[in-house]
């Protein structure tokens, strides 16, 4: 994986030059929600079973599209020669509704993607090619946005609702608070 011809030195290696030297992230989005083939890939893309994808490059097979997104950034960086450079997540996550162009937006695909994540930053084991690292991370997000406009799929990312009652749990909560 790299970034794209192009942008990969006019644009990626300043900015991630920038990052190097003031010691501070390169953020990125990871969003499988939002990868063209999720209807083939749906369960990889929630860390449900499923038989994986072999990477004939790195020679790893990725269970899961976040870490293989992940990963996919840190072998662009490297071969800039950045790979030193800290990655964090600036957003990620998945919806709990939305109408009929958007079938996979439910509230049990928001619980085991957003879980799984969690469960996977937390845990610190990193990514087949970063082990044992963490990342600061964001979730998108922490309201549902009911006045926000748009197609309805977009008011329907957070874990609460805007009077602070949760929407469903994924390991955030204590004793339901």
């Amino acid at each position: 994986m790299r970034f794209m011809v192009g942008y990969d030195q006019s644009f990626f290696a300043p900015l991630l030059q920038f990052h190097q030297r003031t010691k501070s992230p390169f953020m990125v989005n990871p969003y499988p929600y939002f990868s063209p083939d999720i209807t083939r890939r749906l369960n990889y893309a929630l860390f449900k079973p499923n038989s994986g994808i072999y990477d004939k490059y790195t020679k790893k097979n990725y269970t899961n599209m976040f870490d293989s997104i992940m990963d996919s950034t840190y072998t662009a960086m490297k071969a800039l020669g950045y790979g030193n450079v800290e990655i964090a997540i600036g957003e990620t996550g998945w919806p709990t509704q939305g109408d009929a162009t958007s079938p996979f937006a439910t509230m049990e695909n928001a619980i085991s993607y957003n879980g799984h994540v969690i469960k996977e930053i937390v845990s610190g084991k990193g990514t087949p090619l970063m082990p044992n690292r963490t990342f600061e991370t964001y979730m998108f997000a922490l309201f549902n946005e009911n006045q926000k406009p748009g197609p309805l799929v977009e008011k329907y990312w957070g874990m609460f609702n805007p009077d602070l009652t949760p929407i469903y749990d994924v390991g955030l909560l204590r004793r339901g608070q």
